[in-house]
């Protein structure tokens, strides 16, 4: 019986932020409970789990760690979910270990934690133990990942409705490389270019680029995976532009060939990729005029806690409070001092003071008389698909209202693309005309039973723009820099047994 250790540490980071990620913002489960929570979860590790019990393996249970996107996380508490991880895979002596990742995190001190827990993890194996590892398509994949694992594959769709199946193939090739049947080779191509809208694969440049993905997928014998990565606009990392990697069945040359045509397709389309956000006063005129029918289910663009912002904006209240007094809201806000107020107060009793701007430079608070209708504990259930089954953290919540809006006021930046955020805490979506999520993608599949779901154009640093973001690490880089004419020439990785 093949013995595979499973593990995921999940965190997309955000290097502007202030808000360091500490570890109440994650959700940890260990041993048998990751095991439990496999059966019936939407993430990779779900899928992978379940696809290594129909194939008869022994699954060796580390630890689930997965928090909501936000700035850096604290070094210690990296150090220390890391060294636990390992530990027990040097306890558990497998055969294959799976890492169900992110990709793109970064803390205090570090720009690729992921490269350094997978190279930890090498050091702590025998030579011949195989490491498969998923990832987010906006992962940044670097050289010290390529190098130590002998699988990577990233999820192919945005929204990601996909996260189980990622889980499935990486297990699968890695099965197949223990069993003898395959040899990976991967090959790797940069290219100096932030793709920051038009971000979803099903339709626009993305999608065209991955119609040809599937295209060659089908018609090359070799290849084993090809995956996209549009790495985040939140990190400010060294070659953190465009990644294609392809994995062959030692095909090098085809691998490389392949990488090289889909990095340039990609290229060619760099100049495609513009803003396609619904203006806030149009939004809101609609629904006013009843050409939308509510509840409407707003992306927030500009503070999208999904893309690692705090959650503190305040445009929307802003704007319903002075100009659209019709229009029933229900925004999400993370203002910890806020909750922790109204949690001396109680139900019942009126907070009087500003929410929100706190966390987040530029951010005007917004002042007044606010009621507390509810106090909660912040966790909750993901509905789903995106992340369905998965345990999610708000911290000490508070339900707050005002004339014609409603603020769920969270301790933490969180998961608010999901039904379940909101009537976990006693406040339930359709109710109201407009709903809030601090999401530009995700919240379409999970709020698409609810109503129609429309991203606004509001401004916050996840609302990309040139010159917007204060990158150092990653410029060059198109489209902040004229840059020349790219190297589509691929770097190569695999592993050679001896």
């Amino acid at each position: 019986m093949v013995r595979v250790f499973v593990s995921s540490l999940f965190h997309e980071g955000n290097s502007f932020s202030a808000v360091q990620t500490t570890l109440s913002s994650f959700c940890v489960v260990r041993g048998a409970a990751l095991t439990a929570k496999a059966q019936v979860s939407n993430a990779s590790l779900g899928g992978a789990c379940r696809r290594l019990e129909r194939a008869g393996a022994l699954i060796l249970p580390g630890l689930s760690a997965v928090a909501p996107p936000g700035g850096p996380i604290v070094d210690a508490v990296y150090e220390r979910l890391r060294d636990d991880i390992v530990a027990a895979v040097r306890e558990a002596e497998p055969d294959g270990v799976y890492l169900d990742l992110h990709g793109a995190m970064v803390t205090e001190m570090l720009d690729d934690p992921e490269g350094d827990l997978i190279a930890a993890i090498r050091k702590a194996l025998r030579p011949r133990v195989v490491i498969a590892a998923s990832l987010d398509l906006h992962a940044h994949v670097t050289d010290a990942m390529l190098a130590n694992a002998d699988i990577i594959v990233a999820c192919k769709e945005n929204p990601h409705t996909d996260y189980p199946l990622a889980g499935e193939r990486a297990v699968e090739l890695m099965l197949a490389m223990l069993e003898g049947r395959i040899v990976p080779v991967t090959a790797a191509v940069r290219l100096p270019m932030i793709v920051g809208v038009q971000m979803e694969t099903a339709h626009g440049p993305l999608c065209e680029v991955h119609q040809l993905r599937r295209q060659i997928s089908a018609q090359e014998p070799a290849v084993l995976d090809i995956s996209i990565y549009n790495t985040t606009t939140l990190v400010d990392v060294a070659d953190g532009g465009q990644c294609i990697t392809v994995t062959t069945d030692g095909a090098a040359d085809v691998a490389a060939e392949i990488a090289a045509q889909l990095a340039h397709e990609l290229w060619l389309r760099r100049f495609a990729f513009k803003p396609d956000f619904v203006p806030l006063e149009d939004m809101l005129a609609d629904v006013a005029a009843e050409r939308l029918q509510g509840p409407v289910i707003v992306g927030d663009q500009g503070d999208r806690v999904l893309a690692g912002t705090a959650g503190d904006g305040t445009v929307i209240i802003s704007e319903l409070l002075s100009r659209w007094h019709t229009i029933r809201a229900l925004i999400p806000l993370t203002d910890p001092e806020v909750v922790a107020a109204a949690g001396r107060l109680g139900v019942g009793s009126v907070y009087r003071g500003p929410i929100g701007g706190r966390l987040s430079k530029g951010i005007s608070p917004v002042d007044g008389e606010w009621r507390v209708e509810h106090l909660g504990d912040g966790h909750f259930v993901h509905d789903g698909p995106f992340l369905a089954n998965e345990p999610g953290a708000l911290g000490a919540t508070a339900v707050l209202h005002r004339d014609n809006v409603t603020v769920l006021v969270t301790s933490l930046p969180g998961f608010t693309q999901d039904p379940a955020a909101f009537r976990s805490q006693g406040v339930d979506p359709a109710g109201y005309d407009i709903v809030v999520t601090k999401s530009g993608y995700h919240f379409k599949i999970s709020f698409a039973s609810v109503g129609p779901c429309i991203v606004v154009d509001t401004p916050g640093i996840s609302n990309f723009q040139p010159g917007l973001l204060p990158f150092k690490k990653r410029r060059p880089i198109f489209p902040e820099d004229e840059v020349p004419e790219p190297n589509f020439a691929a770097r190569l990785f695999g592993r050679v047994w001896t």
